[in-house]
C-alpha cells in the first residue's frame, strides 16, 4: 500500500505546484478585498471569509505535499499531524461552506418575503460558526484521543499505509461530503427552476436570469469537480478493504484515491471563481482594477435575481 508510483507522483507535484502558484495569487488578492477594502458585513461575506480561511489552510500544507511527492517524510509525526488537521479542516469545510453559500442562495430565491428575517450576516456567522466548531473538535478527538499508530508509518506522511479499512473515513465522506452533495444538488435544482419560472419584465430582466442559471450551473460543476472523485473512491476503497481485495487492486485504488485527493485540492484555485460570481461587493471594491471596475459591476447585475 505504501509503494510510489513514480507517474502519481509527478502528476501530483505539478497538479500541487500549480495549485499553491494560483491560489495563493487568487487568495491574497480576496484577502486584500474582503479584509481591507470592505466593511460593511453581509451574508456574502461572512461565508466568503470563512470559505477563504479553509482556503489558506490548505495553501499551508501544499510546499510540504509537494516534498512528500518526491522523499521520504522526516519532519516528525507530530508536525505531519499538525499538517494532516489543517488539510482535513479545509476539504471539509470548503464543501460545509459552498454548502451554506447555495442554502443561503435557496433560501433567498424560493422565499424572498421570508428571507429578510431568515437570512442576516449574524445568522450567517452562527452557521459557520458551528460548522467550524464542529469539524475542528472532531479532528482534535480523531488526533488525540484515536490511536492512530496502525495507520502510520513514520516516512510517510498524506498516506493511507494499512490496507485494513478505516471507517472514520467511511463517516466522514458519507456526513462531510454525500449528504452536503445532496443538499447542494437539491438546491441548485430549486434554483434553477425557480428562476426559470420567474416573470420577465424586459429582457435585461430575461438576460440577468440566464446569467444567474448560468452562475448556478457552474459553481455546481466545479463543486462536484473538485469533490465527487474523491467522495467515489472512498467508498469503494473501503468496500474493497472490507472485503479483502488483493494487494494488487488495493494498490490502484490507493493511486487512484491519491489523484481524486490531488484534484480536489484544487478547490482552494476554483474558489475564486466563487469569489468572482457570488460576491458582487467584491469586484465592486477591488479597485486595483479600476479600468474593469465598471464593466465588472455591470456583469454582475445578475446579482439582483440572486
Amino acid at each position: 500500500m505504501v509503494a510510489r508510483n513514480p507517474k502519481v507522483e509527478i502528476f501530483l507535484m505539478t497538479l500541487f505546484i500549480c495549485a499553491f502558484i494560483f491560489g495563493t495569487i487568487f487568495n491574497s488578492v480576496a484577502v486584500w478585498v474582503f479584509c481591507f477594502k470592505m466593511k460593511k458585513w453581509t451574508e456574502t461575506r461572512v461565508f466568503m471569509m470563512s470559505l477563504l480561511f479553509s482556503d489558506c489552510c490548505l495553501l499551508f500544507t501544499l510546499p510540504f505535499r509537494i516534498y512528500t511527492t518526491q522523499h521520504e517524510w522526516h519532519l516528525g509525526n507530530k508536525f505531519c499531524d499538525v499538517l494532516r488537521f489543517s488539510y482535513f479542516l479545509n476539504t471539509y469545510m470548503s464543501i460545509a461552506v459552498i454548502t451554506l453559500i447555495s442554502v443561503d442562495r435557496y433560501v433567498a430565491i424560493k422565499f424572498p418575503m421570508r428571507s429578510r428575517t431568515l437570512r442576516s450576516p449574524k445568522k450567517a456567522a452562527f452557521a459557520c460558526g458551528i460548522v467550524w466548531i464542529l469539524f475542528v473538535a472532531t479532528r482534535l478527538y480523531l488526533e488525540l484521543a484515536v490511536n492512530n499508530n496502525l495507520f502510520r508509518n513514520p516516512a510517510f506522511c498524506f498516506r493511507k499505509v494499512s490496507p485494513r479499512p478505516l471507517k472514520r473515513i467511511l463517516y466522514f465522506t458519507v456526513l462531510g461530503s454525500c449528504i452536503p452533495m445532496v443538499i447542494l444538488i437539491f438546491c441548485s435544482a430549486q434554483i434553477i427552476q425557480t428562476l426559470k419560472k420567474k416573470e420577465k419584465m424586459s429582457m435585461n430582466e430575461e438576460k440577468d436570469i440566464k446569467k444567474s442559471i448560468s452562475i448556478v450551473k457552474t459553481n455546481l460543476v466545479i463543486f462536484l469537480f473538485c469533490f465527487l472523485p474523491i467522495t467515489v473512491v472512498n467508498i469503494v476503497r473501503f468496500i474493497l478493504e472490507s472485503i479483502g481485495s488483493n494487494c494488487v487492486l488495493l494498490k490502484q485504488m490507493n493511486d487512484y484515491a491519491h489523484v481524486a485527493q490531488g484534484i480536489s485540492d484544487l478547490n482552494c484555485c476554483l474558489d475564486s471563481i466563487c469569489y468572482y460570481f457570488v460576491a458582487k461587493e467584491f469586484w465592486e471594491k477591488a479597485s486595483l482594477f479600476p479600468r474593469f471596475k465598471k464593466q465588472l459591476i455591470q456583469d454582475q447585475t445578475q446579482e439582483s435575481s440572486m
